[in-house]
């Protein structure tokens, strides 16, 4: 009798681990999180993705097009905002699977920000590993932006922006819990990239295609915006970034493009003095190059001497920029800080140091170790 009843018990303790599982079809997931802020109301907006047509891609099945479903509600605070979405959502919900959050520029304000950050810490289901932006699009719009030929948004530049870094390492992305820990330094200046919508680089299927694009950076410190700037202004920006792992620079000789490099993992190391009584910083860059593009005769020397000068010019134009906006873009602040905390215990107010009394040294090492399959350039005897 008992050798009978053994396997039913058994069966009985094992099915029972499975009662409260779920099909995958039976909850929605939210994708990423958007915040914006008007009229003292606090707007949270949800895109939610479909894993349903992402495992047929993943399975090897043919694409279907990708649906984008955006929930809105508003709310005197983050928390009561997205509580409201609740009642019409029809599904179980799973916070769980957020890669990224997107604030407006109008909800960069402390209050908002402290109080979307302290919802997220407080919420277990959320991670601390979701890609944070910025943006002055309309979030609506911002999340009906898919990847070409219908992918899903999960392939998007909201969820995936390292793997392009790594290949054009320009603006580095930055994760929940890395602004968090910059906005938490009493001198750090937060980067946060700031994400805009373009229409004019794509066709799809003869009709134009929108398609996300990280179009600069703005700058948080103690979670306020401090401003946004474009990367067309932010060229010098990459080399204070951490992982570059490969990025382009275009030399130029008497305005004119002359040539085009690949630097590889750039390295810089900060050096911090006193020259007349004012805090002196001096910043050495080194790096590897290889030759892309070569449209006039230069020998390895002279195209090492104009490259160095592009660098040096970058770095010099983004530290001008910061100081005409009074932003510290280099984060000086942060470097006097961690290098001579009784200078900066002196010359700061409010975390910050006068940034138009400093004086920067740059110093820049760059090595062209290879030239592809041609040489440098015979008609200039390298």
């Amino acid at each position: 009798m008992t050798k009978r009843l053994l396997p039913i018990i058994a069966s009985t303790l094992w099915l029972s681990g499975c009662w409260d599982t779920r099909n995958i079809d039976h909850i929605v997931y939210i994708h990423s999180i958007g915040v914006d802020y008007k009229d003292g109301q606090v707007i949270a907006y949800v895109q939610l993705v479909g894993f349903t047509a992402l495992a047929k891609v993943e399975a090897g099945g043919g694409k279907e097009k990708a649906a984008v479903s955006i929930g809105k509600a508003l709310g005197e605070t983050f928390n009561i905002a997205t509580d409201k979405i609740y009642p019409s959502i029809q599904q179980r919900v799973s916070w769980g699977h957020v890669k990224s959050i997107v604030f407006t520029k109008r909800a960069l304000q402390k209050d908002i920000v402290a109080d979307v950050i302290d919802v997220l810490n407080r919420y277990n289901e959320i991670r601390h590993t979701a890609w944070v932006y910025a943006t002055d699009e309309p979030l609506s719009d911002l999340f009906e932006a898919t990847p070409l030929l219908n992918a899903s948004s999960y392939y998007s530049l909201l969820s995936n922006p390292e793997e392009i870094f790594q290949q054009s390492s320009f603006i580095r992305p930055i994760r929940l819990s890395r602004l968090i820990a910059a906005m938490d330094e009493k001198a750090d200046t937060a980067r946060l990239p700031y994400l805009t919508i373009e229409g004019n680089h794509w066709v799809e299927n003869k009709k134009p295609k929108q398609m996300l694009a990280m179009s600069g950076v703005c700058f948080l410190r103690d979670y306020r915006l401090q401003g946004c700037e474009r990367r067309s202004d932010l060229q010098g920006l990459r080399w204070f970034e951490q992982d570059v792992r490969r990025t382009p620079i275009y030399v130029k000789q008497k305005g004119k493009t002359v040539a085009s490099l690949i630097v590889h993992d750039p390295k810089t190391k900060w050096s911090v003095g006193v020259k007349d009584g004012e805090p002196a910083f001096t910043v050495n860059v080194e790096a590897q190059g290889s030759l892309l593009e070569l449209r006039e005769p230069l020998s390895r020397k002279q195209l090492t001497k104009l490259a160095e000068q592009t660098v040096k010019q970058e770095i010099h134009r983004l530290y001008e920029l910061g100081n005409r906006r009074q932003i510290d873009i280099l984060n000086l602040a942060e470097q006097l800080y961690r290098e001579r905390p009784n200078l900066w215990k002196k010359h700061q107010t409010d975390g910050l140091i006068p940034l138009n009394n400093n004086t920067l040294s740059v110093n820049v090492e760059l090595v062209i170790r290879a030239s592809g399959k041609e040489k440098l350039n015979y008609r200039a005897g390298d």
